[in-house]
């Protein structure tokens, strides 16, 4: 009998201890030795994924009804946002979940759920802000060839590229390339997996982004000094259209910018400290353990704010998705004031039509108790008589 209650003491820490030997520690679970801290933690992933679901909500439906939003800028930014949508959506919810025991099999496939759509969310927003890092340094190489080079359907050829690739990418570890480890479900990234990926899927467009980026910077304080030498040789009108173009595309490509900055910022840490956890899993002492899995929800939590968070920068530095913004609220809210009003006007209406039915009926007694009011049919036969 202890043998077998002590077997099954060992297969529920088991549940909730997933440092499994090479990449798996990067997932663990919460321990008995480590505290925890579960509320918090739910309560504030809670928050940034109901947050992330509603901003991006709006991302896409704003460059889906304004037209000033269909450029091939706003395509990728449109990627991106449904790369954050399914991150508040799949990978959030599934991490919250994978904090609880709701039984095997239940277990099994919500770290499924998280694990894939974690990877899948991450690199597909990397190389979503790959492909506008490319085109926005095209807006400012060339922008005279910039609308017929880069059309619509090559953007989105590209963005379906990325897509293809974070979605073979993410579903490689289904496949049981090492049957040897302690899995805690079907989802297991291996050694050579991890750094692959974190070569081709992170470390390379990191390098394109920042490639396009410092020639944008550089071709950005070319043109600047060339507007200020030059803008007395233009006539009014045209050094007007110059200098508001420059300063359209200087503006779009700052925002970027930022985004780029919130998305490095919040991720390479997640990226490093998973290499290490591949690599050098020495790196980490015996004091780093109890507190692992409080680090573990730390660097996802720093991971889902850049979902979070980009909704807000659109709305801060784009007048274009301010105005669709308020567009779609005047619409949400003119539609409920106008179903509250119609509401209101019928129930009016019949308050006012019970009322008016209720005073004929009162009048109709009391005439007929003052013997005031005798009917037409009684009137004639009396008459008769």
């Amino acid at each position: 009998m202890h043998d077998k209650l002590e077997g099954e003491g060992r297969k529920n820490t088991a549940m909730f201890n997933t440092s499994a030997p090479g990449n798996n520690a990067f997932f663990e679970n919460t321990t008995s030795q480590d505290q925890f801290p579960l509320v918090p933690i739910v309560v504030i992933l809670s928050f940034l994924s109901l947050g992330t679901i509603l901003g991006n909500s709006l991302v896409t439906v704003a460059i889906l009804i304004n037209p000033a939003l269909h450029s091939v800028t706003y395509l990728s930014i449109f990627s991106l946002a449904i790369a954050d949508l399914l991150a508040g959506t799949l990978a959030m919810p599934s991490y919250i979940l994978k904090k609880f025991f709701l039984g095997d099999a239940a277990d099994v496939i919500i770290c499924d759920i998280f694990r894939f759509s974690y990877f899948l969310t991450g690199y597909a927003s990397i190389l979503s802000l790959s492909v506008i890092s490319v085109e926005r340094m095209m807006a400012v190489q060339c922008p005279l060839r910039y609308k017929t080079r880069l059309t619509h359907r090559r953007v989105v050829m590209g963005l379906l590229l990325a897509w293809f690739d974070s979605l073979l990418i993410s579903s490689l570890p289904f496949v049981p390339w090492d049957s040897s480890l302690d899995k805690e479900c079907n989802y297991n990234p291996t050694r050579w997996w991890s750094i692959v990926v974190i070569i081709c899927n992170v470390i390379v467009p990191f390098i394109v982004i920042v490639v396009c980026y410092t020639y944008l910077y550089f071709t950005a304080k070319s043109h600047v000094r060339k507007i200020l030498s030059d803008e007395f040789n233009y006539s009014r009108g045209n050094g007007g259209v110059n200098r508001l173009r420059h300063a359209s595309e200087r503006r779009a490509s700052m925002t970027i910018l930022i985004v780029i900055g919130v998305f490095v910022a919040s991720w390479l840490p997640s990226c490093f400290y998973y290499f290490l956890q591949t690599t050098c899993s020495q790196c980490f002492s015996e004091a780093f353990k109890p507190m692992q899995s409080t680090f573990n929800a730390l660097v996802k939590m720093l991971t889902f704010t850049s979902s979070f968070v980009n909704p807000l920068i659109y709305c801060w530095r784009s007048k274009h998705f301010r105005s669709a913004f308020l567009r779609i609220f005047r619409r949400l809210f003119g539609r409920y004031s106008r179903v509250h009003r119609g509401d209101s006007t019928i129930e009016r209406a019949t308050y006012a039509q019970g009322s008016m039915v209720n005073q004929a009926v009162d009048a109709f007694n009391t005439r007929t108790k003052e013997q005031k009011y005798v009917p037409k049919s009684e009137g004639q036969q009396t008459g008769q008589v």
